[in-house]
């Protein structure tokens, strides 16, 4: 006759358990937290200028921090987005505002005085973008982005 073995499990082991199973399933939620990424409602083709239709906001885990940017309407797609990915940098990105050789004007203001200078810029940039902008005179001078075809000297 076959003799059967109940095995029996001690409480203090058992509450063991549950504390460990609670304490890992805190850590793996506090390592992903929840984050608010922008995805594509469809497939957008390189060189699409995104319309509100064409994104959501969503929360999203993730293993690692997702560098995504906080895309607007008018942000330009840089290659082929499929629907439900996220849309991040370089894939997608802020409109180019001033061009590669494109005459730019060079502004500085102080409390009571305000120079401005022609110049032309070395490299495509995005609002807020830094660019280098090259005078008559031949100076290089480094300038944010602030409007279409205007850089600021900080």
């Amino acid at each position: 006759m076959a003799r059967q073995t109940k095995l029996v499990a001690h409480p203090l082991l058992v509450a063991t358990l549950a504390l460990l199973l609670a304490l890992s399933a805190s850590i793996a939620h506090a390592q992903h937290p929840a984050q608010r990424v922008a995805i594509a409602t469809r497939s957008l083709a390189r060189g699409t200028v995104l319309r509100a239709a064409d994104f959501e906001y969503r929360d999203t885990t993730a293993r690692g921090p997702i560098a995504s940017a906080r895309v607007d309407t008018g942000w330009v797609t840089r290659s082929t987005i499929a629907a439900g990915e996220v849309l991040r940098e370089p894939a997608v990105q802020p409109p180019i505002v001033v061009s590669a050789n494109q005459t730019v004007d060079l502004e500085w203001q102080d409390v009571n005085v305000r120079l401005i200078i022609r110049g032309t810029a070395t490299r495509n940039a995005s609002l807020g973008d830094r660019v280098i902008v090259r005078t008559d005179a031949g100076r290089r001078i480094e300038g944010t982005v602030i409007a279409p075809g205007r850089v600021r000297i900080d």
